[in-house]
């Protein structure tokens, strides 16, 4: 099957170039990233000859009142949908949660304590856009990037007077209201935000017995808070930015064997981000930049099964500085950076974890060649110091057409989650002192061809993952995190998108990735839980009603079903998901939309573990229906 998709693939590239010359111009919502943004919220200037997508946030017009949806418009991106609270795992390439490195404002999300980092806490209204790297590049964004790096990028000020407000109402009780205000003086720009989102989620769901139940407790409340402010000190551009968020979520459990529906366990998460940044020229063509943040994170989750309630307090500061020269066509950026990690938890216990980092960054622009190379090492308080690196390069072959490629490494160290699980009855956990730092290398190539009415790129990637952590069950019982031999993933990437006329644009994405085990028990088999193909096709009518711009949209997304044990004998189901919506500016001031998801109301697991802890599946709603309304003065 796989040689089978990338001919196709193929053949489909070399139809859609032929009739590129009489397509007419549209903006896409997915773009290639902006490098002359070079703000210090984002991070896609690090990587240039990299893979990137840039997610570009319309909450109404295009139907997007959450991150997780946003998210879901990318190629390459697996965010599965588990139901409601469930936090799913993003991770791009078939990588797993650990080896793709979460990021806001340019800040790392991702922890040593080796948990999902929760993408729900980030709320639509708040954010500008998403930068989406792809592939091994620990060289220029440190550990966990074996996969790639995802930045949330939250909006800035605007230099003017304004306020927006954004209501949002849909099935099973979902609510969400938005309050932005900016203002100016003198240059300087303040922004204001609070949003409030919350859900019962108590939908309908059929058993694998046959009966129907209802999705208790998987009900949510989030209150977020933010504010930033611009300031230019003496030609140094300078931020700072705030935000507190609180969220309760109910932890409604799983189905199956060894999963149990669970409605009286909660999980109250508070988190507060505190960021200054400062950038500034020193001289004809030198630049220093400097950031310094602190992010604290505190859960308390209820266990009503066994009557416990768990805390858990982590902080993490992170710092770093890099200073920029160009001497002709060469470009110099070495960096350093910090980061300070500790964890207090009644599970893990207390533990802190550092990690210093010096960078080299080099890029050479032979127009029409764009080379990058990066170096990096890293020294943690926990384990040796890593090197890694990173190069690529970026060929204008004609006006539209480029190629790029790409190679580099990628580590991760043990999460403290594998170093200090705690024990359960009956299954005690056993310290692996042996334990060591997953590495990957990775490589891509592929071209991207844009025209003003018509657009399309592939890539193909290849990453080689070494001491592979996975968890194993001893014959001596309990249980452990071990080192395996190797891994392998490989896939396909591609999009493209025309516009036949201006009010029509028709877009296709299509991802098909195999990761297997390279070695042990598993050998060649196919790493559970990861789909092998995924395929999205959207078309956007972008009419004037009544001199006022409308756009209705329909989007179709394939996920190929997930195989549930490490023996590959069992899959999920395919999913076939039909999403259509609709939004019109009925005024200056205000906007309206209606989105219904899931029309096919298609309800096939997209999670089911069976393993040596037993069966159990996450159900996923049905069909479900939002409106909104956003006003601007």
């Amino acid at each position: 099957m796989y040689q089978r998709c990338i001919s196709f693939f193929i053949v489909i590239l070399f139809c859609l170039t032929l009739v590129a010359p009489f397509a007419r111009s549209e903006e896409i919502v997915i773009t290639a990233a902006n490098f002359e943004d070079t703000s210090a919220e984002t991070v896609s200037d690090r990587a240039k000859t990299s893979f990137i997508e840039d997610v570009k946030i319309r909450p109404l017009g295009y139907g997007l009142t959450d991150t997780a949806s946003a998210l879901r418009m990318s190629i390459d991106v697996d965010l599965p949908n588990y139901g409601g609270t469930i936090p799913a795992p993003v991770t791009l390439r078939g990588s797993k949660i650990q080896q793709t490195l979460i990021m806001l404002d340019g800040v790392p999300l991702s922890s040593s304590l080796g948990e999902i980092v929760d993408v729900s806490l980030y709320t639509i209204p708040e954010i500008e856009r998403i930068e989406i790297i792809k592939g091994s590049n620990s060289a220029a964004y440190g550990e966990s990037a074996m996969g790639g790096v995802v930045n949330i990028v939250t909006r800035k000020p605007d230099l003017d007077e304004s306020l927006q407000f954004t209501s949002s109402q849909g099935s099973y009780g979902y609510n969400l209201y938005s309050l932005l205000m900016n203002t100016q003086k003198l240059g300087q720009g303040l922004m204001l935000g609070v949003t409030r989102n919350w859900a019962d989620n108590d939908f309908l769901y059929e058993r694998e017995d046959g009966t129907t139940a209802r999705r208790l407790n998987n009900e949510y409340d989030t209150t977020s808070l933010l504010a930033k402010l611009l300031l230019d000190l003496g030609g140094w551009d300078t931020a700072i930015s705030g935000r507190m968020v609180d969220q309760q979520l109910g932890s409604p459990g799983g189905e199956g064997s060894s999963g149990v529906l669970t409605p009286n366990d909660e999980v109250d998460t508070f988190q507060n981000f505190l960021s200054l940044s400062t950038a500034g020229d020193l001289g004809q063509n030198q630049r220093l930049e400097i950031k310094a943040s602190r992010l604290y994170n505190r859960s308390n989750t209820f266990w009503n099964s066994t009557s416990t309630d768990s805390r858990t307090r982590l902080t993490s500061d992170y710092y770093d500085m890099f200073y920029s020269q160009k001497i002709g066509f060469a470009e110099l950026k070495p960096g350093f950076a910090l980061r300070k990690e500790r964890i207090s938890s009644d599970d893990y216990g207390i533990h802190s974890r550092t990690t210093s980092s010096g960078i080299l960054g080099s890029a050479l622009d032979l127009d029409p060649v764009l080379i990058t190379l990066t170096g990096r090492y890293d020294r943690s308080s926990d384990f040796d110091g890593e090197w890694t690196y990173h190069s690529g390069a970026l060929w204008k072959v004609m006006p539209r057409l480029s190629l790029k490629a790409n190679i580099g490494t990628g580590y991760h160290e043990p999460a403290m989650g594998w170093l200090y699980a705690p024990s359960f009855p009956g299954s005690p956990f056993l310290f692996n002192p042996d334990l060591k730092p997953e590495k990957s290398l990775s490589w891509d190539v592929g071209p991207v061809l844009e025209f003003e009415n018509f657009g399309m790129g592939a890539s193909y990637y290849v990453i080689q993952y070494d001491d592979l952590i996975k968890m194993e069950f001893p014959d001596t019982g309990g249980f452990t995190y071990v080192n395996i031999n190797k891994a392998h993933a490989a896939g396909v990437e591609a999009f493209t998108w025309i516009s036949p006329v201006d009010s029509v644009k028709i877009s296709l994405n299509y991802a098909v990735n195999r990761l297997r085990y390279g070695s042990g028990e598993f050998e060649s088999k196919t790493i559970r839980l990861k789909p092998d193909e995924v395929f999205t096709v959207r078309a956007d009518y972008l009419p004037v009603i009544y001199s006022r711009p409308a756009n209705v949209f329909v989007a179709y997304q394939f996920r190929e079903g997930v195989y549930t044990d490490e023996a590959n004998s069992e899959k999920t189901g395919n999913r076939n998901i039909l999403d259509a919506g609709v939004s019109m500016e009925v005024s200056k001031n205000a906007t309206v939309a209606f989105k219904a998801s899931n029309l096919l109301d298609d309800t096939s697991v997209e999670f089911n573990d069976r393993s040596q802890w037993g069966t159990y599946w996450y159900p996923v709603p049905g069909r479900t229906y939002r409106g909104s309304v956003q006003l601007s003065f």
